[in-house]
């Protein structure tokens, strides 16, 4: 911890002195200052309160969130570290292992960022340590299970999107120790949080903006997914199509981002204007119309999510203004050690996916559920997830799960007496 704690701050106050924001950052500042003011006047329903309510402990200054962000990152070293104690390393590895990984450049400029993923990250190590504890699968307790499933439900209020992850957990220990007479077992309870906390903010986003959804961008992220083949819309939406891939083709032919044609035509071209709808009503219009959309073109759908979406979920991502520097040859030197940082998780990338079919190969063959499946799927599940509902931030959605990869690396090594291990350990 102190170790990370010190590289932190002398890189924030020597080479990159400044937080990162971005164009989306602005919608958390947004929704902090409705919790601040208890207001929701000329709320939108873009963001969840999760991310905000961290920003508010910083007292909404940016050098205070980044403080904060550097301190849980630090802490959620050390539960890495643990989490590799109850996978059977010892202790030497386990901390040369971590150092390693707190070398990787994408910690440190995601801590600058004014963004959910360092946070998210945090709360993924801290769940992941408690679920690979040696006497959690056999645990008693309702406390446990109560406790892991209030750390589920902040982060559904962090990011949405994992209200999936209470389900994937019991369905995979469920599996994993599986009987009729078991599916209805403790680690249910660790759906309580997350249902409350997804359905109660759904409910707030129903009464001040009129639809009950966790955000008001969901029918905008699924609209992204459909830029290939925008214009195969249904007669009724072509009020979307048509501008939609007009802005689609002039983005192309601008080497900019083809993701971003939806967002160009709505706020730069601003086409839809004349139609006087406000950001929820469009974008519940925006649902629709993807759904349709793609009900009609299932294969060219299928299509963008696998060879698109998906396949960008396993490109390294680091968030960062380059500007910020604060010396250029610093600049130079930081960007060069990412690229070789980038290549080299992209080799692990490869790697985990290999490992990943060979842990399926043995589920299926041995009809016994690994603990290497285990968190390997807890990767895989969300890439495809992930997928199906968005397109153009996909890369980021990774981040959280990058230091499962590399610990499903490492054990799989372990496991063929490769690496050291702190004693003998079965059933991985």
């Amino acid at each position: 911890m102190v170790i990370g704690l010190l590289a932190r701050v002398i890189m924030f106050v020597v080479f990159y002195p400044a937080a990162s924001t971005f164009p989306n950052s602005g919608g958390f500042y947004k929704m902090a200052s409705h919790l601040v003011n208890f207001s929701f006047e000329n709320y939108d329903g873009k963001r969840s309160p999760g991310y905000p309510l961290l920003m508010i402990m910083g007292f909404l200054r940016l050098k205070l969130i980044v403080i904060i962000q550097f301190v849980l990152g630090s802490i959620g070293a050390l539960f890495q570290y643990k989490i590799l104690l109850n996978l059977k390393f010892n202790k030497k590895t386990s901390f040369c292992i971590i150092l390693l990984m707190q070398s990787i450049l994408s910690v440190f400029f995601y801590e600058t960022s004014i963004l959910v993923e360092s946070f998210a990250f945090f709360l993924m190590t801290v769940v992941l340590y408690l679920i690979t504890k040696p006497k959690y699968e056999n645990n008693k307790s309702y406390k446990t299970e109560f406790f892991i499933g209030a750390i589920l439900g902040l982060m559904v209020l962090v990011k949405p999107f994992f209200a999936y992850l209470p389900f994937l957990i019991y369905g995979l220990f469920t599996l994993k120790s599986f009987s009729l007479r078991n599916l209805i077992n403790k680690k249910l309870i660790l759906l309580l949080f997350p249902l409350l906390f997804y359905f109660g903010w759904s409910y707030v986003n129903k009464i001040t903006t009129g639809y009950f959804v966790s955000t008001t961008y969901l029918g905008l992220n699924l609209t992204q997914n459909c830029v290939y083949f925008a214009e195969k819309a249904p007669e009724e939406f072509q009020w979307i199509s048509q501008p939609y891939a007009k802005y689609r083709d002039k983005t192309i032919a601008e080497e900019r981002d083809v993701a971003m044609s939806i967002w160009n035509a709505y706020g730069e071209g601003h086409v839809f204007d004349k139609y006087g709808l406000t950001f929820p009503e469009f974008t519940h219009e925006l649902g629709k119309y993807a759904k349709a959309t793609i009900k009609a073109n299932p294969l060219e759908y299928a299509k963008q999510v696998i060879f698109r979406s998906w396949v960008d979920f396993w490109k390294p991502c680091i968030r960062w203004n380059p500007e910020l520097f604060r010396f250029t040859w610093a600049k130079k030197i930081f960007m060069q050690i990412w690229q070789v940082q980038k290549n080299i998780l992209c080799g692990l990338y490869f790697v985990f996916g290999a490992i990943f079919l060979f842990s399926c190969i043995v589920a299926v063959y041995k009809r016994k559920i690994t603990l290497i499946f285990i968190l390997s799927t807890m990767v895989v599940v969300p890439s495809f997830l992930q997928a199906m509902v968005t397109y153009g931030t996909n890369s980021q959605y990774s981040y959280p799960f990058e230091f499962m990869i590399i610990f499903v690396i490492a054990l799989f090594i372990k496991n063929r007496g490769v690496l050291p291990k702190k004693n003998k350990i079965i059933d991985n």
